[in-house]
């Protein structure tokens, strides 16, 4: 084999089991084969699907012995249903020379996701919910305490792992990742002595705290055969500054939880026990953006601590974290710092990205933007873990492309996002596909969005929709309005209408100034902005922009009318609170609960309380949001095959407008 990536298509051992290259899908919440204590097809099939898209190690998310609320156990209550079906998959993965091993968890202690009404939640059990190696406040509402374990329910959990890890050998599963020494979940407490205050066998010296989990590793061999791989997934280094606290990329800080300095010798303490490989990044639910990367982390941003680690062990280290750059990966590989390629999210966006880039297509493969909409938005909102950009993910049956019955010829208005995956997917399935854009660009309002420094993996997504569209050949007509008389002279069977938004107006005294900048027309450097800046609005645009203005050397202060920033639906609490502690480094003056009341030539006039103030500023960025603009759907609205789609509808997310254009193509 040759070629440019051809490090990552390599084999290597974990323990004595093979794996046929370096590409391991790291597990992501809500992508567990166990749901409810029943298999989970739907799962299964994204998993087939990653193994044909030549993935060589599949981990599938967390399967917990009992679930978090305590109402029943998996393991015991559903060995049958549980064997069967697994070993029906591991036969279907095996066909592809893919691996998988099943991640087996603990518990999760105090970042078990409850609020304070959770006990009104039916057969919530509070007391067995709510424990931890120590009194300790939870991470989303630190008013609620957890209580420390008792040893009897440490045995019995150990007991419940080796015996899950058994049942999984028995139906065919390559090994076990042990959820986790990773990101503060309930093992990863007890192994941090300012999480764990314990003053029995369990806690104490580094030794004790690691007993825990070494003693379910230690089980599992026992159980299963010392040459049965167990691997553990583990946080290099906490990157806590305290309790919900996080220190961001190259902030000064002391390490509350894990630091670099004491992770050698945990890694060396797992090693001894008998840990095959390490699954290795960084952070904690107090430093959420170290394990979930948004895009304001750099790429590669866990392969420092991976690349230390890896000196101390003599065990294979994989490293996950925004490492989805081929080129990246591929020198890590080549240069032995890491022995595995962590992926996650961006196989959710592409599930042929492996194949993809061993065979050097990486134009074609549609980017992860970091934006963790579709993943752990929808997750954390109850919807089911799936993709932004991409919705088969996790729904790979009732979103398969097929070929249309009756083709059709197919007019699209606006070559924004939302258009250009309306065009893909009408394309994909045979009709004869027009796309007309006004401009001399496609990419819409997202041309915009994509400008930040840190938003490069937007950029690269705008370049992968123009490519599908033409190598699709799709029509594309630039620079045309599309007008009822174009429609009436060109006939086409459906139109569909994808014309965006444009900003909101507001009604307020000095609004035409020339110092008073559109978002847009900044981003887009239409427009530039003076040393002190006001940004009107604290959704995800303003709250971005001044973060932008701000890492540039501007004074920025942010006006919302609300009592809280980022109320943006969908968005992830690692974005969010990376963005948050990021305009905190940067001294972005926040002003909440804050209206804007007028306009002057050198300052603003606000009003909070019921008491005005005058602001000195040079320049106003208005990022009010948007509103619909589909002035084309009114004047075609007595057509019956008229759809309107994405902000051209309803503003949205970008999670919405290509959603709504995949539903729409689907169906034609």
């Amino acid at each position: 084999m040759s070629g440019k990536y051809e490090p990552l298509f390599t084999p290597f051992k974990i323990g004595k089991t093979e794996i046929k290259n370096r590409i391991v899908l790291c597990a992501m919440g809500g992508t567990s084969l166990i749901e409810d204590g029943k298999f989970h097809e739907a799962t299964a099939e994204y998993y087939i699907e990653r193994a044909k898209g030549g993935v060589g190690l599949l981990i599938p998310g967390i399967a917990v012995i009992q679930d978090m609320w305590g109402r029943g156990n998996w393991l015991n209550e559903a060995r049958e249903a549980f064997r069967g079906p697994v070993k029906e998959l591991m036969d279907e993965i095996h066909k592809y020379d893919t691996k998988l091993f099943m991640q087996i968890g603990a518990g999760m202690g105090r970042v078990l996701a409850v609020k304070s009404g959770m006990a009104a939640v039916p057969d919530f059990n509070k007391d067995y919910a709510m424990c931890a190696p120590s009194v300790l406040p939870n991470v989303w509402a630190p008013e609620m305490m957890h209580r420390e374990m008792t040893k009897d329910e440490i045995h019995k959990i150990i007991e419940a792992i080796v015996e899950a890890a058994k049942l999984a050998q028995e139906a065919g599963v390559d090994g076990i990742e042990i959820h986790a020494i990773h990101e503060g979940y309930l093992l990863d407490q007890f192994s941090i002595e300012n999480t764990n205050h314990r003053t029995d066998e369990y806690g104490g010296s580094l030794e004790n705290r690691l007993r825990f989990v070494c003693e379910i590793i230690k089980g599992i061999k026992e159980a299963c055969g010392q040459d049965y791989p167990v691997i553990v997934r583990y946080s290099v280094a906490s990157k806590m500054k305290g309790f919900n606290s996080g220190a961001l990329p190259g902030e000064p800080y002391k390490e509350f939880g894990r630091s670099l300095e004491e992770s050698p010798a945990v890694a060396r303490i797992l090693e001894a026990a008998g840990c095959d490989a390490l699954d290795a990044d960084n952070g904690s639910y107090d430093s959420w953006y170290w394990a979930h990367p948004p895009m304001y982390m750099p790429l590669a941003c866990n392969l420092p601590e991976a690349t230390y680690i890896k000196q101390f062990v003599d065990i294979p280290v994989i490293c996950a974290g925004r490492m989805e750059d081929p080129e990246i990966a591929t020198e890590a590989i080549a240069n032995g710092v890491v022995d595995g390629i962590g992926i996650a999210r961006q196989l959710l966006a592409d599930p042929e990205w492996s194949n993809k880039i061993q065979a050097e297509q990486v134009d074609d493969v549609r980017p992860c933007i970091a934006c963790h909409n579709g993943c752990f938005g929808r997750l954390f909102a109850g919807l089911g873990t799936s993709c932004a950009l991409n919705p088969a993910a996790m729904q790979e049956e009732k979103y398969k492309i097929t070929p249309a019955a009756v083709k059709k010829k197919v007019a699209i208005v606006g070559g924004g996002i939302g258009g250009m995956e309306a065009a893909r997917i009408s394309a994909l399935r045979g009709h004869q596909v027009t796309l007309y854009e006004k401009t001399d660009r496609l990419g819409g309002v997202f041309i915009a969005a994509a400008a930040p420094d840190f938003k490069e993996a937007d950029k690269n997504l705008l370049k992968w929709y123009i490519k599908q569209i033409n190598d699709l050949n799709v029509t594309i007509k630039m620079n045309t309005e599309v007008t009822p008389e174009l429609i009436n002279e060109t006939k086409p069977d459906e139109i569909i209408v994808a014309t965006g938004a444009k900003p909101r107006t507001l009604s307020i005294p000095g609004i035409d100034a020339d110092h008073v900048i559109e978002a847009i027309d900044l981003l887009l450097d239409k427009k530039q902005a003076g040393e002190v800046v006001a940004v009107i609005g604290g959704g995800l645009t303003g709250c971005e922009i001044a973060y932008d203005l701000a890492k540039k050397g501007k004074k920025v202060k942010i006006i919302e009318m609300m009592d809280d920033i980022l109320q943006v639906k969908l968005l992830s609490a690692a974005n969010s609170n990376m963005l948050r502690e990021l305009l905190v480094y940067y001294n972005v003056d926040v002003q909440t609960s804050t209206q804007l009341c007028a306009i002057n030539s050198n300052s603003i006039t606000v009003s909070k309380d019921n008491a005005k103030t005058e602001i000195p500023v040079d320049t106003v960025v208005i990022a009010a949001g948007y509103v619909p603009s589909a002035p084309l759907a009114v004047a075609l609205q007595e057509l019956e095959n008229v759809q309107v789609i994405g902000d051209a509808d309803h503003v949205g997310s970008l999670l919405d407008v290509i959603w709504a254009a995949y539903d729409v193509a689907l169906k034609i």
